[in-house]
């Protein structure tokens, strides 16, 4: 009996852990939000971090539009996310949005030191944008304008 117990603790201790993501809520994601942008990728590149202990990639953006924020339309943004391919060696980092070259995106942003921004909630702050339709994290699809009206109504008063 003794030994069963001992297996047991020791392969729940082995076990792997599950990352859980807690789903943020619309309101909250626009209210937390300093800025939220439509915007169309203009450009991937990714590079080692300077220690050399794992992989970034710059996302340069065209702002097509913004809808709250202090972020102009016609203005270019960087963004760094986790995870990209140099070479043939590849991170993927769980979470963390994956773009692509002339994709259209919807981003929630919050401000970091040094003027620069980071998406919010990770992947739940980036939508897809396919035509007059979105594509969020967990590929639900519904208008542009269903997400615009509540975002900006819903964004908190110093950025509207």
């Amino acid at each position: 009996m003794k030994r069963a117990i001992l297996v047991l603790a020791m392969l729940a201790l082995a076990a792997p852990a599950l990352a859980l993501m807690v789903e943020v809520p619309l309101e909250k994601l626009a209210s937390s939000s300093d800025a939220v942008v439509r915007a169309k990728v203009t450009g991937l590149e990714s590079r080692w971090t300077d220690d050399h202990a794992t992989i970034v990639t710059d996302v340069t953006l065209a702002i097509v539009e913004s809808w709250t924020g202090d972020l102009v339309a016609g203005s270019r943004l960087v963004l760094q996310v986790e995870g990209g391919e140099v070479g043939d060696i590849g991170v993927r980092v769980e979470h963390q949005p994956v773009f692509s070259p002339g994709e259209e995106t919807v981003l929630f942003l919050r401000a970091t030191p040094g003027a620069r921004y980071r998406i919010n909630a990770l992947e739940q702050g980036k939508y897809t944008v396919m035509g007059d339709h979105v594509v969020g994290f967990k590929q639900q699809s519904f208008p542009l304008a269903t997400l615009r009206a509540p975002v900006r109504s819903l964004a908190p008063a110093r950025s509207r």
